[in-house]
């Protein structure tokens, strides 16, 4: 193909020098040259030839250009943006993958999540698992992560000189349970420690309590910066599970819950026992938690904030003058109650931590934990987090 296209340029009739707009140019150029260069004599003293160029020189010149949005123009391959350039070259090797026989290519990717959203790493990492013979993949992405069932999953991890991989004990983790937590799971394989919670309120309420701790303390550590990984087990009977399974990918794993209303699952002590550290809470409510160990001030200066959104549940009406004190911590709960959940719960929880002016203000219960936590994870060196090498997870399709 190289060859033939220098044969036309050389070839062509009438040739680049003599093609007639050119001609004009190359007569201009000439012109102007003879008034600071002697020139040979003759119009033949500058001239265009493709006789120099090479194969080289043609790879070097010929170029891919993509349009990746609807414009008059397409834009050279190299200078599309680095997360474009990443899926072209990663549809250029599939190309290749496809001449080869069915499913008898290995395929490895380092951190293919590096600049792809979400849904496009997914979307690469589904057509590897399906398409390849065999995939070894290296990631920090819990999107990347979750498309392999665990028992192709393995926890790398380095402590000094030291490097080591730990597969995921499958015995530990039924596959109903992996399967229904996916992303959960792909997150906490990727933490230092897991925090078990049983809902979204009081993951919201963890965060916050964190974040606000991070403000008031200089010694204090968020949790994302520990990397805690906090997991909604869904119920407070739920929480106790996990624990052991947590436990067995090598995991520190702490655990929180309300005061239960029914009995205990017949197993919840036993998994207990697997938890570096457990709280269970002396209310049973995390509204209870918020409005009993908040000031009253704090209290209202939520209720100042909330009452006057959009979302704000009319059936609790908040009018400063009209509350007293004592009525305060029953309104605000009710509130918090009223706009429970994944849609209101960092909304309305958020911002009730939000208001705590100093350490004290914060809930004890909550704050006390994550200090344990972080006092903890502060004396353990911390394994494979550095930049160069952080934890990997290597998802392995064996051969057939």
């Amino acid at each position: 193909m190289w060859q033939d296209a220098l044969g036309s340029l050389q070839a062509l009739d009438p040739a680049i020098g003599e093609i007639e707009q050119l001609k004009a140019i190359r007569e201009r150029i000439r012109t102007r040259l003879g008034k600071f260069v002697n020139l040979a004599p003759g119009e033949d003293s500058a001239a265009f030839f493709a006789s120099d160029l090479t194969r080289e020189h043609l790879r070097e010149v010929v170029r891919l250009f993509v349009a990746t949005q609807p414009s008059n123009h397409s834009v050279p391959f190299a200078k599309q943006g680095t997360g474009s350039i990443n899926l072209l070259v990663f549809a250029l090797l599939t190309i290749i993958a496809d001449l080869k026989e069915d499913k008898s290519v290995i395929f490895v990717m380092e951190e293919p999540e590096i600049a792809l959203p979400p849904h496009t790493q997914r979307r690469v990492t589904k057509y590897v698992v399906q398409q390849m013979g065999q995939s070894i993949v290296t990631s920090h992405s819990p999107y990347v992560i979750e498309q392999f069932d665990p028992e192709n999953v393995v926890i790398l991890s380095r402590d000094g000189n030291t490097f080591s991989g730990t597969p995921i004990n499958t015995a530990s983790v039924k596959p109903k349970t992996y399967r229904s937590q996916r992303r959960q799971f792909a997150e906490g394989i990727l933490s230092r420690a897991v925090f078990v919670l049983e809902g979204q309120t009081e993951m919201v309420a963890v965060h916050a309590v964190s974040t606000a701790l991070e403000h008031f303390r200089e010694d204090y550590s968020h949790i994302d910066l520990s990397g805690v990984s906090l997991f909604n087990a869904g119920s407070d009977r739920e929480v106790p599970r996990y624990a052991p399974i947590f436990k067995a990918l090598g995991k520190r794993v702490y655990g929180m819950r309300d005061k239960l209303n029914v009995p205990d699952a017949a197993d919840a002590a036993e998994n207990i026992e697997s938890f570096d550290s457990f709280w269970e809470s002396p209310e049973a409510g995390i509204e209870q938690i918020l409005v009993k160990q908040v000031p009253t001030r704090v209290l209202r200066s939520f209720l100042d904030e909330v009452v006057q959104r959009d979302d704000y549940p009319t059936s609790h009406p908040y009018v400063a003058a009209q509350v007293a004190d004592d009525e305060v911590a029953d309104l605000t709960a009710k509130v918090l109650k009223a706009r429970k959940g994944d849609a209101f719960g960092f909304g309305y929880t958020g911002t009730l931590i939000e208001q705590c002016q100093t350490e004290a203000d914060l809930p004890a219960f909550i704050r006390n934990a994550l200090l344990v936590i972080d006092q903890q994870l502060a004396h353990e060196p911390e394994l494979a987090l550095d930049e160069d090498d952080p934890i990997r997870e290597d998802a392995l399709e064996p051969e057939e």
